[in-house]
């Protein structure tokens, strides 16, 4: 599950950003253009802590092995 903390942070920001756009005056259009693309990656980044959430831990690297060079036909 995404964390809570970080949906609240991400959902303050976007409220922040409209009432400065309100604020500023830019055009509702354009307004709406921002605050869509602002959600669309704040739901990105959700979406990409639950996948990391739900990841298997990486595997071990496997130590190094004592390797022959092959020998090449010349």
């Amino acid at each position: 599950m995404a964390d809570p903390d970080r949906s609240g942070v991400l959902t303050d920001r976007l409220d922040a950003l409209a009432r400065a756009l309100r604020a500023a005056g830019v055009a509702p259009a354009a307004s709406a253009h921002l605050l869509g693309a602002a959600a669309a990656a704040a739901m990105d980044a959700l979406a990409i802590d639950l996948i990391l959430a739900e990841a298997p831990a990486p595997a071990q690297a496997a130590p190094p092995q004592d390797e022959q060079p092959v020998p090449l036909a010349a």
